[in-house]
């Protein structure tokens, strides 16, 4: 097993905290290490990888922290974002206490990929807000609004995913062409909140390969989660 990141200094008042999901998605990268080996070999290019919505920067510190058993090199370029600038924060922090923080550009406070250069994400790794809510919070901070509200606002916005918890995470699949390179690989948490059956086969209809590469089970009644690995 591979040690986990040192998240001990985030403030869950503002950040989203490592939970399950993020761990599933550690243990995922993990057990999927040789198809990101064989896809990234020592001979191509440097990978660039993309963590959305990087909250306590747990995801990203650990592919920082085990670039060479997960993809057997150690020339990654990482790259994180999150409309929350507290989360950005908390991530450059949990990334600076890893052993290979040379590896890391930075998190962004962004909409997404906003930011991002056009096919230009080799990896993309996605612990999306998926608990289907009225609405999604908005990004921008409110007219009047006092700093309690805006950094309520700021933390709903890791967990609170709209109409069937996707309205988010849809706009990130209808732009996957867009910021994928040729040899790019997303991976996605879904719940089951999600309709991921439904939500699968449009992406197999637009010519994706999908296939579940990590879940969590259903335990005491918390709701199945999955992470999909989408390529072509």
């Amino acid at each position: 097993m591979l040690p986990t990141p040192d998240t001990s200094h985030i403030d869950p008042l503002t950040t989203y905290e490592p939970s399950s999901d993020s761990f599933l998605i550690l243990d995922t990268l993990t057990s999927d290490a040789a198809f990101l080996a064989a896809r990234f070999p020592l001979t191509s290019p440097t990978p660039v990888v993309l963590e959305l919505g990087t909250g306590s920067g747990i995801i990203t510190a650990f592919i920082a922290s085990h670039s060479l058993p997960l993809f057997n090199r150690s020339d990654l370029l990482l790259l994180g974002t999150d409309a929350n600038s507290l989360a950005c924060n908390a991530t450059n922090k949990t990334v600076s206490l890893t052993p290979q923080p040379h590896l890391f550009l930075g998190a962004l406070t962004a909409d997404l990929f906003s930011p991002i250069r056009a096919h230009a994400v080799d990896v993309l790794v996605f612990n999306p807000p998926y608990v289907p809510t009225p609405e999604v919070p908005e990004l921008l901070k409110q007219e009047g609004e006092t700093p309690w509200e805006e950094e309520s606002r700021l933390l709903a916005l890791a967990y609170a995913g709209g109409e069937d918890g996707m309205e988010v995470t849809r706009r990130v699949f209808q732009s996957l062409e867009e910021v994928l390179s040729s040899r790019g690989v997303a991976y996605v948490l879904l719940c089951g909140s999600n309709k991921p059956t439904e939500v699968v086969a449009g992406l197999e209809k637009e010519g994706w390969r999908c296939d579940k590469v990590g879940e969590s089970g259903r335990r005491g009644g918390i709701e199945k989660l999955d992470v999909w690995r989408i390529w072509r």
